[in-house]
């Protein structure tokens, strides 16, 4: 599907997919959300990159990357950057699942030659009703996998998901990853605001939710499309992880909005 290596980033090793080799189009660069790894874009990119070069890569702290912080957008932004650099892309279509659509945004904002478009799936300007603090104990008390084992069935995706597929986001979630590094992350993210970032974009905006989305409900969904001045796309009976369980869709809304606004 692709090869994976590591490339120097700015605090660390940053392990990156490449299918290279797919057409002229401008290539898509795939971001995660927090507590995943690139593989959550796995099946996305089965089919998206028969038609067009597809990079995706673990933001620090996650998979195969280094682990050291911070861990604000802007650092995750940072990443990305060192690899559309170092992969030698001029300008890309960035798409991003979760806080990675915050990653979008900031990427866009920072380095706007950079981004064509950009593409948030179960994004969020803010992150309420979370608990840090009662959170953060609850993972110490039980460890990373089992946090996760509990928490991502509930929290990210829909009822009747595929078993197999909610395995894959645990493993994701949990191996190689050590408690410390994960309160920080999600301390980081909870308490992120990235609406003047997303005010701030200029890039062609796409914006989805899934209808089931508990994580970043609907309402959610159409904040950050008012942000990014554009319509919100709801699609049904779907969850948070839109990625890993509606792919085909996913694949489809990025090429028809990349083919929308290519400048090439």
């Amino acid at each position: 599907m692709g090869k994976v290596f590591q490339i120097a980033g700015p605090i660390g090793a940053i392990n990156v997919l490449d299918t290279a080799g797919k057409g002229d189009d401008e290539p898509v660069l795939l971001i995660h959300g927090i507590n995943m790894s690139r593989d959550s874009w796995t099946d996305v990119i089965e089919v998206l990159g028969r038609r067009r070069r597809v990079v995706s890569f673990d933001l620090r702290g996650h998979g195969q990357s280094g682990k050291s912080g911070p861990f604000t957008s802007e650092d995750y932004a940072e990443d990305a950057r060192a690899v559309l650099n170092t992969l030698g892309i001029a300008r890309a279509h960035v798409a991003g699942i979760s806080f990675g659509g915050s990653v979008a945004c900031a990427l866009a904002v920072s380095s706007p030659d950079r981004v064509a478009t950009i593409a948030c799936f179960g994004s969020a300007l803010t992150v309420g009703g979370i608990d840090v603090d009662d959170m953060t104990a609850v993972i110490r008390s039980v460890g990373v996998r089992k946090f996760f084992t509990s928490f991502l069935p509930r929290g990210s995706f829909a009822p009747g998901t595929s078993q197999t597929i909610i395995d894959r986001a645990v493993e994701a979630a949990s191996s190689g990853r050590d408690l410390e590094t994960v309160i920080a992350i999600i301390t980081s993210a909870v308490s992120s605001d990235t609406t003047a970032v997303a005010n701030s974009v200029t890039a062609p905006a796409l914006v989805v939710t899934g209808e089931l989305d508990v994580t970043c409900p609907v309402k959610a969904g159409h904040a950050v499309a008012a942000a990014l001045r554009t319509e919100l796309i709801v699609l049904p009976d779907y969850g948070h992880m839109l990625s890993m369980e509606a792919p085909d869709q996913v694949a489809a809304l990025i090429e028809k909005h990349a083919n929308g606004h290519s400048s090439l």
